[in-house]
């Protein structure tokens, strides 16, 4: 009955079943792809458009997003946020384009633009979640978390995390690396022990990070029980950490337990780096332990561990501490036979090597003719050192090359060049140079103004240092006790007394304090007009402003007390210095030998100092100090 009632399907028509069987099925659209989504990214009409898309990618069953398409989008996504400006219109614009806001919405846009460092609108949009009807998932906070790390909201951060209510091993982490990198040891270990508390075990890149913070800010017996833990943990110590504990030994003074630890470690398989050997070999050489510097160079070399540019700066300063002037020149020539480029640090120590080897002549061939890695900072270096050293065509020609090279110069580079136009005689020059970069940047530092001062007053442009100041006071630049005290220095070579003493007077209505320099400058210049009450004013203002008087200061006085006559005074000065540890100049000594008749003698326990100690420059950069 049933097959009887079953209606009969008609046949189908031959045209009908020669298209059925001839139609082929639709194509499927190829699968997503990084290289596919970026590609479509890129294309996007509009930066709503991009983003909008890329949301709906994430939105695929079993798709991810790699960083590299987080960087692809974000230059959109940024324009987009700075256009809409907060988090509630980004959110409804997207939503107008049909994208779903969603949890996993969210927590996109928050990887997103915590990724951009867009930090406020990560906020605004962690702040958005709940106004949405989501709750807050441990990926949210610890986004959150690490932006207000990163933002120096250390308290707030703080707070947010004791708020938490469920912590995971990575919100300790995050915390945990910040603290290390901003070395607040008692921040970590507060932080570590909650960690272990919370039955979390550290990553080996975690403890290293808690290793290296103990090393520097924490205790020995605090760095040794983190050495114990990490050993009945049965983790492998890592390179860094046993360097940061060789470090610290050697920090101490406990070289032999230092060298100890560096066979234990070879020992163990892991095998040291030249920082591992640089703070033993610092601490070898203070020592005065050579041998044992030369067995570690000589380990160093049969691991195939070769020197850096810290470990030659390190062998240079202690070659120049032990006086073996020869054997640092030779490790800054071997620098560059290994094809290092020397720093900022490398410069300074070969420039006082040359000094105090009076080799001062060799800086040009050895720094101009050598490659040197050209940053702001070494630049400076060279300039200042060639400066310094009295070569100022060359440090001129360096500026001019420095500029070639597309550096831009900052105030320590103008100082140099000014300096160095000063030294050559080309004071227009330096005055036009000064006055451009004060007029572009009034703020400027107090050393740009002591630049163009010192150099007039050294080249004996004193009237025109006068007017220059005068000038700066009216503008209200930054003048510092040390611009004064060249002025006043000038003065006093001029022979402008009177205007010394009262630009004196006005530098203390101004609130800038004198010191030892700025009262020696005026001791000598009163000194010198013998008007001993004018004196003895200066020296009781500088007992009621607690002042030290400094051997310039008793020289000074000496030798006053000479030219009037009054040897019996004088005499008992130099006994009082003497006893103060202080030297007689070469020019007090010979004063006093002429004046008691040749029947002064130096005693041994008196050593005179050089007239060099008279001079304008000397006199002068003690006032920095």
């Amino acid at each position: 009955m049933l097959h009887a009632a079953r209606r009969r399907t008609p046949p189908l028509s031959t045209r009908f079943a020669a298209a059925f069987l001839s139609a082929k099925p639709e194509p499927q659209p190829p699968p997503l792809s990084p290289r596919l989504v970026d590609a479509a990214v890129s294309r996007c009409p509009s930066d709503a458009l991009a983003l909008s898309f890329f949301l709906w990618c994430a939105r695929r069953p079993a798709y991810f997003h790699p960083p590299s398409s987080f960087d692809c989008v974000l230059p959109a996504a940024t324009r987009l946020a700075s256009h809409l400006r907060t988090a509630p219109e980004l959110l409804h614009e997207l939503q107008s384009l049909g994208c779903p806001i969603r949890p996993h919405t969210f927590l996109i846009l928050l990887r997103l633009y915590w990724r951009g460092g867009m930090y406020p609108l990560v906020l605004h949009l962690f702040e958005q979640m709940p106004l949405w009807g989501f709750h807050h998932n441990a990926f949210a906070r610890n986004v959150v978390l690490d932006v207000l790390l990163r933002t120096g909201c250390v308290d707030e951060a703080l707070r947010f995390l004791g708020d938490n209510p469920s912590p995971n091993y990575l919100t300790y982490a995050i915390v945990l690396t910040h603290l290390c990198r901003a070395g607040d040891w008692s921040g970590v270990r507060a932080c570590f022990t909650a960690t272990l508390r919370q039955g979390f075990l550290p990553s080996a890149a975690s403890l290293a990070s808690v290793f290296a913070c103990c090393s520097k800010a924490g205790t020995m017996h605090e760095l040794l029980q983190l050495l114990s833990y990490a050993l009945v943990l049965g983790q492998q110590l890592t390179s860094a950490m046993w360097t940061c504990l060789i470090a610290r030994m050697c920090t101490e003074g406990r070289l032999d337990e230092a060298c100890r630890i560096l066979g234990n470690m070879m020992r163990s398989d892991s095998s040291p780096t030249v920082v591992t050997y640089t703070p033993l070999i610092r601490g070898l050489f203070r020592a005065g332990r050579h041998d044992k510097v030369s067995e570690l160079l000589g380990s160093m070399e049969s691991n195939s561990c070769n020197p850096d540019l810290v470990l030659y700066n390190v062998l240079m300063d202690c070659m120049m501490k032990e006086k073996r002037y020869d054997e640092a020149i030779d490790i800054y020539l071997h620098l560059h036979g290994n094809q290092m480029k020397p720093d900022a640090y490398t410069l300074s120590t070969l420039v006082q090597v040359l000094q105090l080897s009076r080799n001062i002549d060799l800086l040009p061939r050895l720094i101009l003719g050598t490659e040197i890695s050209y940053d702001l900072v070494a630049c400076n270096s060279v300039l200042s050192a060639l400066c310094k050293s009295g070569f100022p065509s060359e440090a001129l020609q360096f500026y001019i090359d420095m500029i070639g090279l597309g550096i831009r110069p900052d105030s320590y580079s103008y100082v140099g060049l000014v300096d160095s136009l000063c030294e050559l005689g080309r004071i227009d020059h330096a005055i036009n140079v000064y006055r451009n970069v004060v007029t572009s940047n009034p703020d400027s530092d107090a050393y740009v103004h002591v630049a163009i001062l010192h150099g007039l007053v050294r080249r004996g442009h004193n009237h025109m240092a006068y007017r220059i100041f005068r000038e700066a006071v009216r503008q209200n630049y930054a003048l510092d006790v040390v611009c004064y005290t060249t002025v006043l220095h000038g003065l006093f070579r001029s022979h402008l007394v009177e205007e010394a003493r009262d630009l004196f007077d006005k530098m203390k209505d101004s609130g800038i304090t004198s010191n030892t320099c700025t009262y020696n400058v005026m001791l000598r210049g009163l000194c010198r007009t013998r008007n001993m009450l004018a004196v003895t004013q200066l020296l009781t203002e500088m007992e009621c402003a607690d002042v030290q008087m400094d051997s310039i200061s008793f020289n000074v006085l000496v030798v006053l007390l000479v030219k009037l006559q009054r040897i019996s005074s004088a005499t008992a000065l130099v006994r009082e210095m003497l006893n103060l540890g202080m030297k007689l100049s070469t020019k007090t000594c010979w004063l006093l030998s002429q004046s008691i008749g040749h029947r002064f003698i130096l005693e041994d326990t008196i050593i005179a100092e050089s007239e060099g100690s008279d001079s304008t420059s000397d006199l002068l950069v003690c006032s920095a100090s």
